[in-house]
């Protein structure tokens, strides 16, 4: 991309040609649409290298800067070393300016390209004006540091609330932390929505190679381990490539291993495309293609499928497939809808059906404060976005309490974890309806009647009080 600065120019990775240019711009050295003040070299790619090209880019440069994420240095080292035994008299520059090893945020590449157009002599890019650019963008900074007594805490991204793949990954947690013939097992990862698992609170995948290749890649491992070895994937993986480069290959090796297949219907962590799971195709036909059955197509004999948020059932199919004397590969099916596909389609329809006067239930939950013991473990097994913190309504403890927000969906995971992981009965579940029957009234009134009546006089407008469902009509 030719530029107005005829001896300078920029290299780059075609992964980083917004953010360079969003930087120029911040700078002065681009506009609006993409136009760089620097010539551009974008190489979208990057192995092998094709000499001619960046020996026809470097002549007549007096300097040149290499934006390249990662580390070791590959492209950096491949360009100087063409440049050298061209005879190029080119200074080239790189990690030198930006940082060796790393993402390369936003931020950092304003830095590096900063520190490039200051030391450079340019033609229609002031340096003054650069760094007067620059500390303008950055005069915020002291205020920040000086408003925070402490850095934020880190916030990891998660799985949606009421996600069915948070479940699988909350049984494995405590079978591995919990039961020893299960233990510290590899698990292979994949790309898709269940990769957050490997992040807090799960912690669980060793290794991700690619999409469709979690159990592919466990064929390299298993035999190092004295344990049978876990895989993941989603249905829009095993689709892709699953089938072939890992059920197909781990059958006609007989792995001896264990495969779970979260399958939520759609192609969810790239915006809910339909694949063959979800029953259509994009034009809304009828396609009747099974996992189980290309499963059984294939070779797999040990095929067993839970319902994800009974947590309790998948922790006691994983046991069986991680300990059973049958060898060869088990595959785990956790069939759930995507919740994101779920809300979208049943919360109009409850809207539209309230509005009517329809009787519409909803099912929430909670954490009951008096019996909650403030030790959080119902979080570290679940992690679920809705489940938060609450200060402690008892004076005499100071740990804050678990609490269920407003952004529960009524999946049950907080109750199902807190019931499998033999936790605190602290959760309750609260059925939420809207335009009751008749009936329906009468025995909530009954029901709040006698819990009134029962509470004890001096908690009669607290404890109680807090029971009362913000809905008109609860019946719990």
């Amino acid at each position: 991309m030719p530029g107005q600065e005829a001896d300078l120019g920029l290299i780059l990775q075609g992964g980083l040609h917004n953010t360079t240019l969003r930087a120029l711009r911040l700078l002065g050295a681009a506009d609006a649409y993409g136009a760089s003040r620097l010539p551009l070299l974008v190489l979208n790619v990057i192995h092998p290298l094709v000499p001619e090209e960046i020996l026809a880019f470097l002549r007549g440069r007096r300097q040149v800067h290499l934006v390249e994420e990662g580390m070791p240095a590959y492209i950096e080292e491949q360009v100087k070393a063409l440049a050298h035994d061209a005879g190029l008299p080119v200074r080239i520059h790189g990690k030198d300016m930006l940082s060796p090893h790393g993402e390369y945020t936003p931020d950092l590449v304003l830095g590096g390209l900063r520190r490039f157009l200051a030391q450079a002599t340019t033609r229609t890019v002031a340096g003054a004006g650069v760094e007067t650019r620059h500390a303008a963008l950055m005069a915020h900074l002291p205020k920040v540091r000086a408003a925070l007594a402490a850095p934020v805490a880190k916030r990891p991204p998660t799985f949606c609330t009421g996600c069915p793949e948070r479940p699988v990954f909350s049984a494995l947690k405590i079978l591995r932390e919990r039961e020893r013939e299960i233990g510290d097992t590899h698990v292979a990862a994949d790309i898709g929505c269940h990769a957050l698992a490997t992040l807090p609170p799960f912690d669980t995948g060793n290794t991700i190679l690619g999409y469709g290749m979690g159990l592919a890649s466990s064929c390299a491992v298993a035999p190092l381990f004295g344990r049978r070895v876990v895989s993941t994937m989603g249905d829009g993986g095993f689709w892709h490539s699953g089938l072939t480069t890992g059920v197909a290959n781990a059958v006609y090796n007989k792995q001896d291993s264990v495969l779970v297949i979260l399958e939520n219907f759609y192609t969810s962590a790239t915006g809910q495309q339909h694949n063959p799971s979800t029953g259509t195709n994009p034009r809304g036909e009828p396609v009747r293609m099974r996992i189980a059955e290309a499963l059984r197509g294939v070779g797999v004999r040990w095929v067993r499928q839970v319902n994800p948020y009974r947590v309790a059932e998948t922790m006691r199919t994983l046991r069986e497939a991680m300990t059973t004397t049958a060898t060869g590969l088990k595959v785990i099916l956790a069939r759930g809808e995507c919740r994101l596909e779920r809300e979208r389609r049943e919360k109009p329809e409850n809207a539209r059906r309230a509005r009517a006067g329809g009787r519409v239930e909803q099912s929430r939950f909670g954490v009951d404060p008096d019996v909650c013991t403030g030790d959080h473990s119902c979080m570290r097994f679940n992690g679920c976005p809705s489940l938060t913190l609450a200060p402690n309504p008892d004076p005499l403890r100071v740990d804050p309490i678990a609490h269920v927000d407003r952004s529960c969906v009524g999946c049950g995971l907080c109750g199902e974890v807190a019931h499998a992981a033999v936790l605190c009965p602290s959760f309750y579940e609260a059925r939420v309806v809207t335009n009751p029957s008749a009936l329906e009234r009468l025995a909530a009134r009954l029901r709040w009647g006698m819990i009134r009546r029962l509470a004890d006089p001096g908690t009669r407008n607290g404890h109680a009080a807090s029971l009362t469902s913000p809905s008109p009509h609860p019946a719990a």
